[in-house]
């Protein structure tokens, strides 16, 4: 029989689906890709704009994510607000839950607490 990857782990490859500020009724959905890759004690990804790197810790759903350091390409002032929003929001969590509908991270910042909420991107190509 196959084995299917831990349902609880939050080691992988995954995408921004969308963004819940604590203060906003619609969730903010990415403009291009956001995403979060979680390999041992580390996490990397994309902020729309620049690739951001650091640590992360768990202990049971308990998350702590950071401090993270990001390259600083320039992009349009959009998509600099949006990963402004999305590095702070990841560096602002509290705790996750990993189900079928993907991973669930609950956030705390100085404008609120919100949900990152993500899609599993598999195997990634290396190209």
């Amino acid at each position: 029989p196959l084995q299917m990857a831990q349902a609880s782990s939050l080691e992988g490859s995954w995408r921004l689906a969308n963004m819940i500020a604590g203060d906003s009724p619609m969730p903010m959905l990415p403009v291009g890709d956001l995403t979060a890759d979680f390999a041992g004690e580390r996490v990397s990804g994309s902020g729309g704009c620049n690739r951001f790197s650091g640590g992360f810790e768990t202990k049971g759903e308990q998350l702590k994510i950071g401090p993270l350091a990001s390259t600083f390409k320039a992009c349009e002032q959009s998509i600099m607000q949006q990963e402004t929003r999305y590095l702070a929001a990841l560096q602002g969590a509290q705790r996750y839950e990993v189900n079928a509908d993907g991973l669930q991270i609950y956030y705390q910042t100085e404008e609120g607490s919100g949900v990152l909420r993500f899609t599993s991107q598999g195997v990634r190509a290396l190209w």
